[in-house]
């Protein structure tokens, strides 16, 4: 299905290590070397019932649990109907990023997209370089992952822009799959089994842990003179992990290797600006 690609396209953004993020600028450098102007609007600082549907709507997220991040699904379940704002035309794609498989999001977004009036427009999924409990560099192998990611970002782009991308599922088996991450239990089976923690004798103090995460599961404790993690709120996105300058977060006791989609600042400076706009509004 072609829609009319000279408006403006909103990619809301998740991103948990960063490889998210990357395949999000990576299409939104696209899209604005083809003359269309592509906002990157992070989910956790977007209120999902205020989207503008007079633009294309993309959804930018990693796959976790074989579907996505408790965030994610809510964010996805508060977008309005495009009835709502009396629109016919609203045009809505996804793009996520995974290891290796998902299973139990494609079908089940589309569902929800479709109850509500939108457009599917084409869905894609992006292998990239895993974050979960690396114990070796891959460095030739994340970075052929990299390259080929790129290429696949602005090969459906760019079908996109010709009405050609498709967005396939599998019904039934998709569904069953989503309940892993839809539901409660996965997550809480996650903070059991794998707690984080710090290892407060190379700890800075940085706070960048705080800063960056998107369900402000952490928190510095000024009497202790630490960081503490409020694993009731946390959705295990690893963004703390991944992101500490000196690798100082554990997962269920044990230290992996970090993978960074993005630098830390490119990350930072993307949460510190809408903070900011936050504040002055």
């Amino acid at each position: 299905m072609k829609v009319d690609f000279t408006k403006t396209v909103d990619l809301y953004w998740f991103s948990g290590s960063g490889n998210t993020l990357f395949i999000a600028k990576t299409l939104a450098d696209f899209f604005n070397k083809q003359g269309i102007t592509a906002n990157l609007k992070p989910m956790e600082h977007s209120n999902p019932a205020e989207a503008d549907l007079t633009k294309t709507t993309g959804l930018i997220f990693p796959v976790a649990v074989q579907g996505t991040y408790p965030l994610v699904w809510n964010f996805f379940r508060n977008l309005p109907a495009p009835s709502e704002q009396n629109i016919k035309d609203a045009g809505v794609f996804m793009v996520d990023t995974l290891g290796t498989y998902s299973g139990g999001i494609k079908g089940p977004l589309k569902k929800i997209l479709k109850k509500k009036g939108f457009q599917t427009l084409g869905a894609i999924e992006i292998i990239m370089p895993g974050n979960l409990m690396r114990k070796k560099p891959k460095k030739e192998e994340d970075r052929l992952k990299v390259e080929k990611g790129i290429k696949r970002a602005e090969k459906f782009a760019e079908d996109l822009l010709k009405g050609k991308a498709v967005w396939r599922d599998i019904p039934v088996y998709s569904d069953l799959m989503s309940r892993l991450s839809r539901g409660k239990k996965s997550w809480n089976w996650f903070r059991k089994k794998f707690p984080l923690s710090v290892d407060n004798s190379i700890c800075t103090r940085c706070r960048l842990c705080e800063k960056n995460c998107p369900t402000l599961s952490w928190s510095f404790n000024k009497e202790q003179n630490q960081m503490i993690w409020n694993k009731e709120e946390c959705i295990y996105c690893l963004r703390c992990l991944s992101f500490c300058p000196v690798n100082a977060i554990s997962l269920g006791g044990k230290k992996y290797l970090q993978n960074r989609g993005v630098p830390t600042g490119v990350l930072s400076s993307f949460l510190e600006e809408i903070i900011e706009e936050e504040k002055n509004t």
